[in-house]
């Protein structure tokens, strides 16, 4: 028992392998975040060191020109893999971190004196970068267990028997201190992420459940729900290799997903002899039916009145009150035109009406792809935005 916790804390940081992988994105992700600000800061540290120590004709240049150097390429590296969906790539970072670290310190060690240098370039760039590493506790001390015999190998070559024994105990120092440390951080921060993960997973079953409830009273959209969240997603995977769409967080995107199904939830208020009609509604009946799109940003805001996440609530709003609204001014509850309505709206109505074209319903039979495609097209830039008209069109074909 026993043996397996000590390798449940030092390969999943207390964690259940099931538990670790369902949040190892999550985790990869916020390494990359911390990874570009930590390869900035060591640039710019060892920028700073060079450019003062060259400007003073000192001899001690070579260890700041490798941290510059080592943390461009590092940062390069970080950027060059930010698409990544995957947390595979991180693995080239870590092995690439691990040896600039080891060749640093053997940098370091080759000094005379272990006064030659600065303690706050040796204190900084060891201290902060390993944590951009991974949440492996393990693959923390090797790395820790590394550069310590890296330092401590070429210290016992170039320096007097004195410094070097100091050199053993600093070392000594840093990696207890180092693992403890980093231990407290690991563990604290992975189980962060776990809760916040099981935390949405809840919200998102209830928000879910609550859609289906939705759907199901209304026998005119079997599978819409599934359907358009699909749809959604492939538009958002065109949004994000176009330029134009570059400034949009990855959030803000993952929050539009998960509330696209809740854009027909104010039709909970719509009387069934008006949601299941088997013919066209009456002018009268159609002017309530519109009333769900207001009924479902009114639902939303009272079932989660005090949230955290209020950016996602934000979207969610939008989607349900909007969707209904026309690019070219025509739509409703409220007569939006153009880019007033928010581009989670327009995301939206797109799948929405898409998917209402091809699917049967008691008023009416489903249409061909074909046509509905064409329905779509002719209308961009009157019902639809066009640049995102132009890029479901594309997902369809």
């Amino acid at each position: 028992m026993n043996s397996d916790r000590i390798l449940s804390f030092l390969v999943y940081c207390t964690l259940s392998k099931e538990e670790y992988e369902m949040i190892r994105p999550m985790i990869w992700k916020r390494n990359m975040r911390i990874l570009t600000v930590t390869s900035l800061l060591a640039a710019v540290m060892g920028g700073s060191f060079l450019i003062v120590n060259l400007l003073t004709h000192a001899t001690v240049w070579k260890p700041y020109a490798f941290l510059l150097c080592s943390s461009m390429v590092i940062f390069l590296l970080q950027r060059l893999l930010k698409e990544r969906e995957r947390p595979s790539p991180d693995l080239i970072l870590c092995y690439a971190e691990m040896l600039f670290i080891c060749l640093y310190a053997g940098i370091l060690s080759t000094q005379e004196s272990n006064y030659a240098i600065p303690a706050t370039s040796i204190i900084v760039f060891i201290s902060i970068l390993p944590l951009t590493i991974d949440d492996r506790p393990v693959r923390m001390y090797a790395v820790m267990l590394t550069e310590a015999a890296a330092y401590l190998i070429v210290s016992h070559f170039y320096k007097a028997p004195s410094a070097f024994s100091l050199d053993v105990l600093n070392v000594a120092t840093f990696c207890v201190v180092g693992m403890i440390l980093y231990a407290v951080i690991c563990i604290r921060n992975v189980r962060e992420i776990y809760q916040s993960m099981r935390v949405e997973n809840i919200q998102q079953a209830v928000i879910t459940s609550l859609a289906t409830v939705v759907e199901e009273r209304d026998e005119n959209t079997g599978g819409h729900i599934t359907r358009t969240e699909q749809y959604v997603s492939a538009i958002i995977d065109r949004m994000k290799r176009q330029e134009k769409y570059s400034d949009i967080p990855e959030k803000f995107y993952h929050n539009v997903i998960l509330a696209a199904p809740l854009h027909d939830v104010g039709k909970i208020r719509i009387p069934d002899s008006i949601l299941n009609k088997p013919g066209r509604l009456t002018e009268e009946e159609f002017e309530i039916m519109k009333k769900h799109a207001a009924y479902g940003a009114e639902i939303i805001q009272k079932t989660f009145p005090d949230v955290e996440e209020e950016e996602y609530y934000t979207v969610a709003r939008n989607i349900a009150r909007y969707h209904h609204e026309r690019f070219d001014g025509k739509g409703y509850p409220e007569g939006l035109k153009g880019e007033e309505i928010p581009i989670e709206a327009r995301i939206m109505s797109l799948a929405d009406v898409y998917d209402a074209l091809i699917s049967e319903r008691v008023y009416k039979k489903a249409f061909s792809k074909e046509k509905a495609r064409a329905i779509i097209e002719e209308g961009s830039g009157t019902q639809f935005d066009p640049d995102l008209t132009a890029l479901f069109l594309r997902c369809i074909d």
